[in-house]
């Protein structure tokens, strides 16, 4: 089984945002339960970042940096550190992990204002030949600022059924040469939004 933990914004200088931070401990007290675990942890950075601005490191380097701290075993921690977004991270964690090493069962950890896409996500590219099972923390966003990422998350969901409408359960390769050329990518972000990634607030 491994237990798969999703990026969620890095700052320029290399620091995880408290809401990864959340994930990456609940990551390791799963793994303390079934030490046969692998932990793989997903994320570049955000396609948000101006290019000549971009990070000190990966989201996924910068996690396993903190895992190892905390005392995770280096050699149980995997890395993706291709993907972008939530869709990159299904994508990328199952051609370069899941398939590779034939792998399927995974634990997903996310935060509350995250999980409906995110189960969208990964069981649309994945398919029914994997058992997923989907762990949601409680953020500890401020309420103001929660429902503004929530609502958020409700119209980026919208937005990623419409882009993944055409595609059949379970074949990510549709998505091969598609992945950050299609429109969707290049629409612009409210100030917000691209502070919430790029500064972890």
């Amino acid at each position: 089984m491994t237990i798969v933990v999703l990026g969620g914004g890095i700052t320029k200088d290399g620091k995880l945002p408290k809401h990864v931070k959340e994930r990456l401990e609940k990551a390791l007290r799963i793994f303390r339960k079934q030490k046969q675990a692998k932990i793989l942890v997903c994320g570049r950075y955000s396609f948000l970042y101006p290019k000549n601005q971009l990070p000190k490191k990966t989201e996924a380097r910068a996690m396993r940096d903190y895992l190892i701290i905390l005392g995770m075993p280096k050699k149980n921690i995997y890395i993706e550190n291709k993907s972008k977004d939530t869709i990159g991270n299904a994508y990328y964690a199952k051609k370069i992990y899941f398939i590779p090493r034939k792998e399927r069962k995974a634990s997903i950890i996310t935060s509350e204002f995250h999980l409906a896409r995110t189960k969208f996500i990964f069981q649309k590219i994945f398919g029914k030949g994997y058992q997923l099972k989907f762990v949601s923390l409680s953020s500890s966003l401020k309420s103001k600022e929660k429902a503004k990422v929530m609502e958020r998350q409700k119209k980026l969901l919208k937005k990623t059924k419409e882009i993944l409408t055409e595609m059949k359960s379970g074949d990510h390769n549709f998505l091969k040469g598609k992945l950050y050329k299609i429109k969707y990518y290049k629409e612009k972000r409210a100030d917000w939004v691209i502070k919430f990634v790029t500064e972890g607030k």
